[in-house]
């Protein structure tokens, strides 16, 4: 084991029988204002472990990757080192179950001894070494429980022209500013980087009904909209992880039963969103299996123009949910 004076394995400490705990020389003694959750699956958060250990104010943070059911030692051995040289406080929760993406959040939540949790994807890179400074800061302006949505950036993505068509899409939906999201506060809670109070998380769990990838963070926003403030400010972290066209289509193509629930759980909501508008209409259209082939052939081609490339995408989508929906 590396570092082995770093750690201790802590079996016995595990929250659930099918967890293991790995914790560095810090996490014991640590009085963290702070609690940083990061889910992971298949992925190396170690450069996220040390981007975050060199921030200001990490001193004041603890650091918790939940691997939801890898089963990789050779990954947990490299995220184990990082943390052994991390000069913060950092805990690593190896689970032999995958919960999936609302399951292993709530998993990992538990484990968080701050009032505020700020949760993070494994594939996030903070934009700036202030990224924790700025939300504690922005916890002592709020003052009661309540929700911050720090905000998703392309600033340090993949450039490849593999990536061109995710770029496209994130750059249109997702990585936008706090002045926009503030215009519509729980569609825009992304939990690719949001910050929130104990009592939240308490009071609104993630519905662990949502299987696979897809729609739980919305689900989860719209929740809380009616019961803590949510704000949103400018502290974004850069999606690193951007998928080629067909990983993308592959996802979104096995997210229309997430897709339905979400419109299930909240109709109102879903109303207000173009696709969901979108797919109720295509679901009148003779011959949708064979618009759907289109689209998606026109998305998933690197030689057309990126901008038709994304507007197939966004028909494309529609039509896979209109399939789902009722």
């Amino acid at each position: 084991m590396h570092a082995a004076a770093k750690f201790i394995l802590q079996h016995g400490e595990s929250l659930k029988r099918d967890e293991t705990l790995i914790d560095n020389v810090f996490w014991a003694g640590a009085a963290a204002r702070l609690s940083v959750v990061i889910p992971a699956f298949r992925y190396d958060a170690s450069d996220l472990i040390d981007t975050l250990a060199r921030c200001q104010s990490s001193q004041l943070a603890e650091i918790i990757v939940y691997d939801d059911g890898s089963r990789d030692n050779d990954l947990l051995s490299k995220m184990e080192t990082t943390a052994g040289q991390a000069r913060a406080a950092v805990r690593i929760v190896s689970s032999a179950q995958n919960r999936g993406r609302a399951g292993a959040r709530n998993a990992a939540i538990a484990h968080a001894r701050a009032e505020w949790i700020l949760l993070l994807d494994a594939d996030m890179a903070p934009d700036s070494d202030r990224f924790l400074e700025m939300y504690m800061s922005a916890v002592e302006r709020v003052g009661e429980p309540s929700v911050i949505v720090g905000g998703c950036s392309l600033k340090f993505a993949p450039t490849g022209s593999v990536y061109a068509l995710h770029r496209w899409q994130s750059r249109a939906s997702e990585c936008v500013s706090a002045a926009k999201r503030r215009t519509a506060p729980g569609r825009f809670v992304f939990t690719a980087n949001v910050l929130a109070h104990r009592d939240v998380f308490q009071a609104c769990p993630f519905d662990d009904a949502f299987a696979g990838w897809g729609w739980e963070d919305t689900d989860w926003g719209l929740s809380l909209e009616a019961k803590f403030p949510i704000m949103h400010i400018d502290n974004t972290a850069t999606h690193l992880g951007l998928d080629t066209a067909a990983s993308l289509m592959s996802k979104y193509g096995r997210s229309g039963a997430n897709f339905a629930r979400l419109v299930e759980r909240h109709p109102e909501a879903a109303k207000a969103m173009p696709l969901y508008r979108a797919a109720k209409r295509t679901r009148a259209l003779p011959f949708r299996k064979l618009f759907k082939a289109l689209a998606g052939g026109v998305a998933a081609s690197r030689w057309m123009p990126v901008a038709l490339r994304g507007r197939a995408l966004k028909a494309w989508r529609a039509l896979v949910y209109a399939e789902a929906i009722r």
